[in-house]
Formats: structure tokens, C-alpha cells, sequence
């Protein structure tokens, strides 16, 4: 890695840890929680970055992946360890031992990145041979197919109530939900850097330019492309698992088109082609998202489609990208 692209990911680590330690130093519950949903927003949005923004595929079937997640861990938890969790949280008066619930919660990546891999493999090697819009309407059938699946086998869980698996309650305190969540956003955003800056995102930026002169200068397209799809679902799929430890599992919430749609955006705002765009988006949108969900709750995903179409329209490079043609010598550190 070129020694100014090292400088990066070096305010990245030292910024995250700063937010990491100034989080529950707080206090407050309100402000732990929001500083979840940003990273949750941050983590999703590079997700979606990995396929959209460093490959120039957008995907309205992101979410899938999600759902994946959410539905691995409620699982793990709910069907496969319920009873082991329920004695241990007696035992322990109430609360699951740190120890337990880390190892939980790894079963349950482990288990989401799977499963996500092998139906972003699966799907891919037939959807990635679209381009365009025909793609982008191809996920959109995925996200569904996924959907009534998951609600099929969640017919078969002892423990479920309708679409919904309510997790056992496991003494989660705020505090451990945040460092849980702080985990899977560091791992995020360090896998996310380092497709951009390596060989591989190389070969995506060179497809999201020109795919026929990319295969031209033997770049292997679909290989690359496939690779994508799967790096982008395995990172949403932690996000799935994150907020399923956060809130029971529910089909019709995890699947939701309108996550995609979010993800679309933020990368959209930011800035396509970079890592930091998406970055910017999400930042953006967090005080969005709750202005229009207050004045408008009901308009909210009209408004942010809306919102797509303006900025696409008269901004196509986003806002980091408005920013690199103005001050060329940001444009080593807004990659």
C-alpha cells in the first residue's frame, strides 16, 4: 500500500477508537443507542459500497443479506441455544456471562457469513451476467425469493409466533449491545478500505468505468464482479446479526426493500467510487432520516426516492465527488 494511502485507514482506527471509548463514557442511554444507529448506517452503506459504489452495480436486493443475518442469529439463539441460555442467564441471576454471549454472537456471524456467501454465490452467478437495470430489477425478485423462503422454515421453529422469533432474554445491557455493534463496525470498515485500495478494487473500478474495456485488458469481469456480490453480502449479514441481538427477529422488517433503497441513497449522496462517500452519505442521512420520519413518516420513502433523482441528476458524483474535482489536493485522502 502506497505510504499516503496508509494515512487513511490510520485516522480511520484512531477516530473510531476516540468514538469507541467516548460512547458509554457518556452515560446516557440515548446517546449510546444513536451512536449505534450510525454505525449501523456507516457499516450498511460500505456494505452496499463493495457492489454499487467501487463496481457500479446497484442492488435493490441487499437486504437479503440482512435478513440473513437476523435470521442466523435468531437461530443460533433462539432455536439452537435457547435452552442452554435461559439456564445460564438463571444461574447468573439474570445476566448471560460476557464470555457466552461473545461466543454466541461469533456462532452467529460465522453462521450469517455462510449462508450469505452461499446465496450471494448462488444468485450472482446467474444475476451478475445483467448489467443495468435489468440487474437491478433481477435483485428485486431475489429480495422477495429470499423473503418467502425465510418464512417458510421460520414455520418450523418451536419458538416462533407468526414471523417473529422472540430472542431469550439474555440480560443485554446498552453497554454491551454498543461494543458488540463497535466490533462488527471496525471489521466493516477496515474490510471495506482495504477492497478499495487493493488490486481487487482496482479491477471493480476499472468495471465500473468501462466493463467491455476492462475484459479487454484482461480483467475477469465476472469473477471480480461475483466477488463483490459476496464481499457485500457477507459484510450486510453482520449488520443482520448486530441489530437481530438488538431487537427480535421479524421477516417482514429484516427484508425490507426499504433498507436497499437507504443504502442506494447514502452511497448516492457520498459519492460513487470512493470509500469515503459512503462515509458522507450516511452522515448525511442520519439527521435525515429522522426529519422526514417526523414531518412525513408516511411519505418518508417517497422522499428519499425523490431524493435519489436530484442528486443523480445534478450531482452523479456525490458530494465527496463535487469536492474532489474542486480541491484536487484532497483527492489522495477522500479515496
Amino acid at each position: 500500500m502506497p505510504r499516503r494511502s496508509a494515512v487513511v485507514p490510520a485516522i480511520l482506527l484512531g477516530a473510531a477508537a476516540l468514538v469507541g471509548l467516548a460512547g458509554p463514557s457518556t452515560g446516557s442511554t440515548l446517546m449510546i443507542s444513536q451512536a449505534m444507529d450510525l454505525m449501523r448506517l456507516i457499516g450498511l452503506s460500505l456494505s452496499m459500497a463493495v457492489i454499487m459504489s467501487y463496481a457500479g452495480y446497484v442492488s435493490f436486493g441487499h437486504s437479503v443479506f440482512i435478513g440473513i443475518g437476523g435470521f442466523s442469529a435468531t437461530y443460533v439463539v433462539g432455536e439452537m441455544a435457547r435452552d442452554e441460555i435461559l439456564g445460564a442467564v438463571a444461574q447468573s441471576g439474570g445476566f448471560l456471562p460476557t464470555g457466552s454471549l461473545i461466543l454466541y454472537y461469533i456462532e452467529s456471524l460465522l453462521l450469517a457469513g455462510l449462508l450469505s456467501a452461499i446465496v450471494a454465490a448462488t444468485i450472482g452467478a446467474a444475476v451478475l451476467r445483467l448489467r443495468g437495470a435489468f440487474f437491478a430489477i433481477a435483485t428485486i425478485g431475489l429480495n422477495f425469493a429470499v423473503m418467502n423462503i425465510a418464512r417458510f422454515v421460520m414455520r418450523s421453529f418451536e419458538n416462533s409466533v407468526g414471523e417473529k422469533v422472540p430472542f431469550p432474554n439474555m440480560g443485554l445491557t446498552t453497554v454491551k449491545l454498543y461494543w458488540l455493534h463497535f466490533a462488527v463496525f471496525l471489521l466493516t470498515v477496515l474490510i471495506a478500505y482495504y477492497v478499495r485500495v487493493s488490486r481487487f478494487g482496482t479491477g471493480l473500478a476499472a468495471i465500473r468505468e468501462d466493463e467491455d474495456a476492462a475484459e479487454v485488458m484482461g480483467v475477469d469481469t465476472y469473477r471480480y464482479k461475483l466477488a463483490a456480490f459476496v464481499t457485500a453480502g457477507v459484510l450486510a449479514s453482520m449488520w443482520g446479526v448486530a441489530d437481530a441481538f438488538r431487537t427480535s427477529f421479524n421477516v417482514a422488517g429484516y427484508f425490507s426493500l426499504s433498507h436497499s433503497v437507504i443504502m442506494i441513497l447514502e452511497n448516492s449522496i457520498g459519492g460513487i467510487g470512493t470509500f469515503t462517500g459512503p462515509l458522507v452519505g450516511a452522515f448525511i442521512y442520519y439527521p435525515l432520516k429522522w426529519y422526514t420520519q417526523v414531518i412525513a413518516a408516511q411519505l418518508s420513502l417517497l422522499i428519499l426516492g425523490a431524493l435519489i433523482i436530484l442528486v443523480v441528476s445534478f450531482a452523479p458524483r456525490g458530494v465527496v465527488g463535487v469536492v474532489r474535482e474542486r480541491m484536487p489536493r484532497l483527492r489522495s485522502i477522500l479515496e
